[in-house]
Parts: structure tokens; sequence; C-alpha cells
């Protein structure tokens, strides 16, 4: 008889060792940010917010991460009552999985937009496009119009728990690539 696991999903996804928490640099090629700032400033002219995901390949035994591709998953911008919203239905996950797989690429950052302020909000929190550990959440404000020159003003993240993200730490490294 086999014993059954009373791990919760939440302790097991709480383990320092599961996905990306031992990543403490990634690096962001040039053309990968600026094609996705491109999409992103796109959706904003219509007033719409909108997610790309990269997925990238570890260096350093495991201590980097190099992001090789940028997708801009189907999806449905959506403006309510309380705000902006954008989804993405599991079908477009599927497809962003499978590229990812075919590419040899971990899915491993995502990347919105805001109306104003970059933050994580609660449904960027609860919802989030990428779910391991370890992983790259960047929300840029005004629709991303500002581009590269609006650097000082984006809020980037990493996911530490079950529905928790923290601001980067000191001993995280993100480089630009030219």
């Amino acid at each position: 008889m086999q014993s059954v696991n009373k791990t919760s999903l939440r302790d097991q996804m709480s383990v320092s060792h599961i996905g990306l928490k031992g990543v403490r640099e990634f690096r962001i090629p040039g053309s990968i940010l600026d094609s996705t700032l491109e999409t992103l400033v796109e959706a904003g002219r219509r007033r719409e917010e909108a997610f790309v995901l990269w997925g990238g390949v570890l260096f350093g035994g495991g201590q980097g991460l190099r992001f090789t591709t940028a997708i801009r998953p189907a999806q449905v911008a959506t403006s309510t009552p309380r705000g902006l919203l954008v989804s993405v239905d599991g079908a477009a996950l599927f497809s962003v999985n499978k590229a990812m797989f075919e590419a040899k690429a971990i899915l491993a950052g995502q990347v919105h937009t805001h109306p104003t302020e970059a933050f994580h909000s609660e449904t960027d929190d609860h919802y989030p496009l990428v779910t391991l550990l370890g992983t790259l959440s960047l929300v840029i404000p005004d629709f991303a119009r500002d581009g590269r020159h609006g650097m000082d003003r984006w809020a980037w993240y990493r996911l530490s728990g079950y529905g928790k993200w923290s601001a980067l730490s000191a001993e995280t490294k993100v480089t630009i690539e030219k």
C-alpha cells in the first residue's frame, strides 16, 4: 500500500528548492524587451492592459536564467466598473506552454501593464500566468508609453509562495542586454 502525502499544495510550493528560487540573475535581451514594450504600447493605445510571457534557459548551474522567448498569448481585454482586466484562457496557456517546450525554454516571466501606477494587484497575486516559484512578474505603468525611459517606475516581483509575490530583493540581479 502506498502512503498518502498529506502535504498541501501550498506547503509544496513553499519549499525553497522547487522552481527557480535559486536563480539570482535574470538576463533580458534588448530585443525581447523592446518587442515586449511595442506589444504593450500598442494595446495601451486602445486603453487596454496586455500580457507578454517570457521563457528562458538556465545558466551558471541554475544560478541564472536568460530569457530567449517572448510570446503574447491570445487574450481578452475588458473594462469593468472596478478597472481594467486582461484574461488568458486555458487553451491559450496550453499553446504558450507547448511553444516554450518546443523552444526548450522555461516559462519564467510575465509582463503586463497598468493604466497608471505599477503594482501587483490582488488579481495579479492570485491569478498569475506564470506559476513556478521564483518566476518574475514585471508591471509597467502608464500602458508602457514611456518605454525604457520609464524603467525607474517599473515594479518587479518574484513568486515566493502560493499567491505571494515579493518585490525583488537586493540578491536578485536583472540585466538588460544590448
